[in-house]
């Protein structure tokens, strides 16, 4: 597996992650117990861990771009 399949692997899951996190965040205001405003501050940091990873990923990408594009230049 190459950095880039690895790196576009990992936003996938982030994008899942995210998706799941937003679908949560979106019916918490339908409850009314306690216990679903710890579970707000938790979905809160999977959204920001989702971020992350999705912005790490977006690194590999790039460097793995700029990697091969310097490849290409020295055979060239």
């Amino acid at each position: 597996m190459t950095a880039i399949q690895s790196a576009l692997a990992g936003m996938q899951e982030a994008d899942s992650q995210l998706d799941s996190t937003a679908s949560h965040i979106a019916r918490i205001p339908f409850a009314s117990s306690a216990h679903d405003t710890l579970d707000l501050s938790s979905e809160m940091t999977n959204l920001l861990e989702a971020r992350t990873n999705f912005e790490a990923n977006t690194k590999v990408v790039h460097v793995a771009d700029e990697i091969q594009q310097s490849t290409l230049s020295i055979l060239a």
